[in-house]
């Protein structure tokens, strides 16, 4: 797995939300997340209360992305890579309760309400590829790249 670079994390850290895109067939979604946390293996963990779009769609194509952004120096990065529903229930419990500790107070008891009925459900992202979205920036090509074959076909790199 490649780690995501210093400067990504810190705007993670700083801006405090993940813009997640998923597709199934032709149908794409985008959709923001900010209850998560970033493990030190480089991990994206995020809460995923509903079963909405996002959810079903990552039941049936795991590859998403996530895109960031600092949004007062306009620069941003774009991270693909693979997204799992957590199975273990250990590593499901001590991930939920990583991410509820961290929310604020307001943000945690909407948190909390809106799953009162529902069986929270946490994904983790594994990247694979992270690109560049500032405009003086070669935005299509990689910045960092796991080096296994699906993920250089996805980045168009792979030399059949």
């Amino acid at each position: 797995m490649p780690s995501i670079p210093e400067r990504v994390k810190q705007i993670i850290t700083k801006e405090q939300v993940l813009i997640i895109g998923t597709s199934f067939k032709e149908i794409t979604n985008v959709s923001p997340r900010t209850a998560f946390h970033i493990d030190p293996d480089g991990s994206i963990y995020w809460l995923e209360i509903f079963k909405h779009k996002t959810f079903r769609n990552l039941r049936k194509n795991d590859w998403c992305s996530i895109s960031i952004f600092d949004k007062k120096e306009l620069t941003g990065y774009q991270l693909k890579g693979k997204a799992r529903l957590l199975t273990d229930r250990k590593k499901k419990h001590r991930m939920c309760k990583i991410i509820i500790d961290r929310l604020t107070r307001l943000h945690k008891q909407k948190i909390l309400k809106q799953s009162k009925n529902q069986r929270i459900n946490i994904v983790k992202f594994t990247a694979k590829l992270v690109y560049s979205l500032n405009p003086n920036e070669i935005s299509d090509t990689p910045i960092v790249i796991d080096d296994d074959s699906h993920s250089l076909r996805v980045a168009n790199l792979h030399r059949s």
